[in-house]
């Protein structure tokens, strides 16, 4: 009996351990189905930004054939360098390939492919990428960190600084695109900027207001004023000159041949272009204060000198009439005239 009573117990034993191992297989046999659902749906979705990053790195080094070996290596040098940098490489890869495409005009957006024929279209995106990477370098780490995410929340604080200042909105515009010309070349600063250059255009206006001060100058009447100031190479200064009411203004500048100067009225109006340092002369209508950009394109800084004078306008003058006597009747004139004749 003791026997049998033990070979029962294992059988119950093993009856009940079957159920479990099923059960067990059966979820994971359901999970597996599940995760595979989920995966398949999720494909088809919106990635986020750190797979888009992954997703470039990979077609930016996806096998090559034999022929092409060398021209991945730059690739992958680039991707490491924007690594180490800390830079947005989504957003790098758009602005070369922005870049490039603006100078391929008749590919109609196509990119290079990793044909042979299309060898010399890589190697002027491969020397575009290093063009725009030694821009981004002149960058603090702590913005190159946030370029692809930059809005102009991030320097609007700066600009009401400025305006709060007197410096007119238009002024500010110009200073900072004065002021990005060292990370934007000029055929992209000249007009508005869109994305994905505007990133770099926000942070040179991060830069450039940062601690920005206005060199501020009296024009006074009849004498002059002169003011000598130091622009850094590829800087710009932002002078204002105040202006006795319903005066107008003679203002000379003289410096560096690479500076150039433009001279706004106090409501943002442009009074004289950019162009050469130079003498002008404005009107009252200028009103006060006049502000004065000068940027310097040279690569030393230069010593610039403002001369400005204020005439009053000339008051009228009075003419004094001669008094004109009237002339005398004699009594034979007065007893000849009779008014009723």
């Amino acid at each position: 009996m003791a026997r049998v009573s033990a070979s029962q117990r294992e059988r119950a034993a093993e009856g009940r351990v079957w159920p479990v191992v099923a059960a067990l297989v059966i979820s994971a046999l359901l999970g597996t189905l599940i995760g595979w659902l989920f995966l398949s749906r999720g494909s088809g979705s919106g990635d986020s930004p750190a797979t888009d990053s992954k997703r470039a790195e990979r077609e930016l080094v996806s096998p090559q054939p034999p022929s092409q070996t060398k021209n991945s290596e730059p690739r992958q040098q680039l991707l490491n360098r924007l690594r180490a940098l800390q830079v947005n490489r989504t957003w790098f890869l758009r602005l070369v390939d922005s870049s490039w495409l603006s100078r391929f005009p008749e590919r109609g957006g196509r990119l290079p492919s990793a044909s042979i024929d299309d060898g010399p279209l890589r190697q002027v995106w491969d020397d575009l990428s290093e063009e725009w990477l030694a821009r981004v370098e002149q960058l603090p780490p702590a913005i190159r960190a946030r370029l692809g995410q930059l809005d102009n929340q991030d320097w609007d604080k700066q600009k009401q600084i400025l305006i709060q200042q007197d410096v007119h909105p238009r002024v500010i515009q110009a200073l900072v695109t004065a002021a990005a010309r060292t990370v934007l070349p000029g055929d992209v600063s000249a007009g508005p900027v869109e994305e994905p250059y505007r990133q770099l255009w926000i942070a040179a206006a991060i830069e450039t207001l940062k601690g920005i001060s206005i060199d501020t100058i009296a024009a006074r009447s009849v004498e002059v004023t002169t003011r000598s100031l130091r622009v850094s190479s590829g800087g710009a200064r932002l002078i204002a000159v105040t202006v006795p009411v319903g005066s107008s203004l003679v203002l000379g500048i003289n410096g560096t041949p690479l500076m150039e100067m433009t001279v706004f009225g106090s409501d943002g109006q442009v009074l004289a272009a950019r162009g050469p340092l130079r003498v002008v002369s404005l009107p009252p209508e200028a009103g006060s204060p006049v502000q004065v950009l000068v940027v310097n394109d040279g690569v030393a800084s230069g010593v610039l000198t403002l001369s400005c004078r204020a005439d009053a306008p000339p008051q009228p003058q009075m003419v004094q009439q001669p008094d004109v006597d009237a002339p005398e009747m004699n009594e034979a004139e007065e007893s000849d005239f009779d008014p009723m004749e």
